[in-house]
């Protein structure tokens, strides 16, 4: 029996995107989150006692503005040394833009497999075969999977690739190939990287994206972290468990306030909502976006003070959960319940259209059509709207905010035309 771990997209020193303009959140704490997190994954690796760690790529972000970063890395390799652990890793497309990486001598117990052609390292101890192959430059367009040797007999064979595999929302295709390209392989186990969002492709044979370690910004919700995996019996029985090593969690509240007449019964509601995402992070301190949406007779009220409004909001996060929240946003979509209410009852064609609009469900899966359109949309965007930096993420749950989003606009725009329609008729 042996174990290792499968981590990806470590990006060390990113910085955390959308907080650090927030005059209360703690600048440094932030800075320091990816390095946080990837010493929490080595503390991992050491007290499982695992005999090797793999990393997918996109072990950096991009050029370094000092050696910093690679000697921080060096003493983390050094951590898992001195406890006999090996590390196998590939470089991405983000490695590949680093210049000074390729100038540095990798630590002693650091592998990194050739981005000239598929390279196999085998380990007699563990009677475990790796294959894998790094970026040799940032954009990678073609197929590295094929080239990859079949299975070797009698032992675990592991693929370690950095790719968008057939293609994954929000990110941009890098060394593409298909689910059957990986299968037709005959390995145990395809430890794969680039997506940042965890993903079990499948698992027979096991092929997963682990998803980042630690999220960036708010498109990288929910907890984040590495893969624990175990073999047992000569492969026949491997176990894959998900390890949460995050140091910081991204979330979105959405809060709907349909019939809701009073602020004290609005804020009332989100100390709620912020209170259940607080109790869902384990601990963790939390970045929100918080978006309001639905009819309600306040609306006019609280899009007269917008920037009141908000500073209410991250006012009721401070004093909820102190230094352990900090409000990243707060988005406004809400309609005037009384407008709402009066063209609803009207027998015509405006009230026809609102009752359509309303109707629309949020699930974008419930939605005829949508995925067509989304398709020959992105078929019209430029690739960079793709990209992690940028990102056109179009997942059920951004998506689905998207639809709640573009009701409340469809709607606010109908009744403020109605309005001055009627305005322009005295």
């Amino acid at each position: 029996m042996f174990k290792f771990i499968h981590a990806a997209d470590i990006h060390l020193d990113s910085p955390l995107r959308g907080l650090m303009r927030y005059e209360s959140a703690p600048v440094e704490s932030i800075r320091d989150a990816s390095r946080k997190a990837f010493e929490n994954l080595v503390d991992l690796a050491i007290d499982e006692e695992v005999a090797f760690v793999l990393l997918a790529g996109d072990l950096y972000d991009g050029d370094w503005n000092d050696y910093s970063t690679g000697i921080f890395f060096s003493r983390q390799m050094g951590r898992l040394n001195q406890h006999n652990i090996k590390v196998f890793a590939v470089a991405g497309n983000h490695d590949a833009a680093n210049r000074i990486t390729k100038a540095l001598e990798n630590p002693a117990n650091v592998t990194m497999l050739s981005s000239s052609k598929p390279e196999t390292i085998k380990l007699d101890d563990h009677r475990v075969a790796i294959h894998g192959q790094s970026f040799k430059e940032q954009h990678v367009d073609y197929n590295l999977a094929k080239d990859f040797p079949t299975a070797l007999k009698g032992v675990f064979n592991i693929g370690l690739l950095h790719t968008s595999l057939d293609g994954r929302e929000g990110h941009a295709s890098y060394a593409p190939c298909t689910k059957d390209d990986l299968l037709s392989k005959g390995y145990q186990y395809w430890a794969l990287g680039h997506v940042h969002k965890q993903e079990f492709v499948s698992d027979e044979p096991w092929i997963v994206f682990p998803g980042c370690i630690q999220g960036r910004h708010i498109r990288e919700t929910g907890a984040k972290g590495c893969l624990l995996v175990t073999v047992e019996d000569g492969s026949l029985k491997t176990t894959v468990e998900t390890r949460s090593i995050d140091v910081l969690r991204w979330t979105s509240c959405t809060i709907d306030l349909t019939g809701i007449e009073e602020m004290q019964d609005v804020l009332a509601i989100t100390r709620e909502e912020i209170e259940k995402k607080l109790s869902s992070a384990e601990g963790r301190p939390v970045a929100m976006r918080v978006h309001y949406e639905g009819a309600t007779k306040i609306a006019d009220q609280i899009a007269a003070k917008p920037e009141h409004f908000a500073h209410q909001v991250k006012a009721l996060g401070a004093e909820v959960a102190d230094d352990n929240l900090w409000i990243e946003k707060v988005e406004v979509g809400l309609v005037n319940m009384r407008d709402l209410v009066s063209s609803l009852s009207d027998d015509n064609s405006l009230g026809t259209l609102l009752q359509e609009i309303l109707a629309i469900p949020r699930n974008p899966e419930e939605i005829h059509g949508l995925e067509d359109t989304l398709a020959e949309l992105r078929q019209k965007l430029p690739m960079e709207a793709f990209s992690e930096d940028v990102g056109l993420s179009l997942e059920e749950e951004s998506t689905g905010h998207l639809i709640s989003e573009a009701k409340q606009l469809l709607v606010s725009q109908l009744l403020t035309e109605e309005k001055n329609h009627e305005n322009r008729s005295f």
